[in-house]
């Protein structure tokens, strides 16, 4: 563990407390001021046992020319890293100095770069989930989609605890306190925009499957999606709120779950109807069609035995 207190004119008060293997326990506690001094004397350093490459671990001078060269490389790589579970086979995010990585952004932060690392922030966030959500939509079979989407959901509720803790000087001093939102909310948005509204109605429909036929699917991956779903937002009960009670224990139903039971059934009908469509049926006219093409059956066979009779 690695404490760092920075401490002058009584106009700061910064804890850091960064365990490198369990990440999402960091803890952030600290007095922000609008003239931020850092003292490098008061800093209290221990030894690294990660891996990959060390940098931000004393204070630099940051310029436009390092930001591109080497302090954004290293940061945007950690970031896809951690939003694409895929890359984590070959890289595990533990293989990251977390801590150098929090100290890096500390420093682009006190010399200026907060606009525009949170610029570039949001936009590999937006990148790589298109990236995912584009894999996904070109996915065919139900049970290897479900797949996918398992594992997308699940790393993303665990990459939003990440990039909270190693972003969290950027979100506290610039996105939350300038901007008034949170990284937290930032991460969510994009993933319920490009990710769930995409696919909503292919969840809604595996969803639904998976309860008429609880067999086609590991029950224990359905869980583990489900939990990391209400645990990135509790609305998310929409999907299929049957499913979402039988999953959780100890869920807590948002104020508005009528409205989202609503919800989830307007959807559940505008499926049926869009599947419906597809199998050639239209509204008004199925029956006009069927009752029609009946009475020029009638009609032919009755002209057919007519002929038969002629013949005969």
């Amino acid at each position: 563990m690695t404490k760092s207190i920075v401490d002058q004119n009584d106009r700061l008060l910064f804890f850091a407390c960064l365990n490198k293997q369990l990440y999402n326990n960091t803890i952030f506690t600290y007095k922000f001021s609008m003239d931020i001094v850092m003292n490098e004397s008061e800093i209290q350093r221990t030894s690294s046992n990660t891996i990959g490459p060390s940098f931000g671990m004393n204070p630099v001078q940051i310029t436009e020319c390092t930001y591109e060269s080497t302090f954004w490389p290293q940061i945007s790589g950690f970031v896809r890293h951690a939003l694409q579970a895929d890359l984590q086979v070959d890289r595990p995010l533990h293989t990251y100095s977390h801590e150098e990585l929090y100290r890096s952004i500390y420093w682009m932060c006190w010399q200026g770069f907060h606009k525009r690392l949170f610029s570039d922030l949001t936009s590999i966030i937006e990148e790589t989930l298109h990236l995912l959500g584009n894999q996904l939509e070109n996915i065919q079979q139900s049970d290897i989609w479900f797949l996918s989407f398992a594992k997308t959901s699940i790393n993303h509720a665990r990459a939003t605890d990440i990039l909270g803790s190693v972003f969290a000087y950027l979100d506290k001093t610039y996105i939350q306190y300038t901007l008034h939102q949170n990284l937290r909310d930032v991460l969510i948005s994009n993933f319920q925009e490009i990710i769930i509204e995409r696919s909503e109605m292919r969840i809604i429909y595996v969803f639904g499957m998976v309860l008429e036929n609880p067999g086609i699917v590991d029950l224990n991956l359905v869980v583990d999606v489900i939990k990391s779903l209400y645990k990135m937002k509790p609305d998310y009960i929409y999907l299929n709120p049957t499913l979402f009670q039988n999953s959780i224990n100890d869920l807590k139903l948002p104020s508005d779950v009528q409205d989202l039971r609503v919800r989830h059934t307007t959807l559940e009908t505008k499926y049926q109807l869009e599947k419906l469509k597809s199998e050639g049926w239209e509204p008004g006219f199925s029956k006009l069609k069927r009752s029609l093409s009946t009475d020029e059956d009638v009609e032919m066979q009755q002209g057919e035995k007519s002929v038969k009779r002629v013949q005969y």
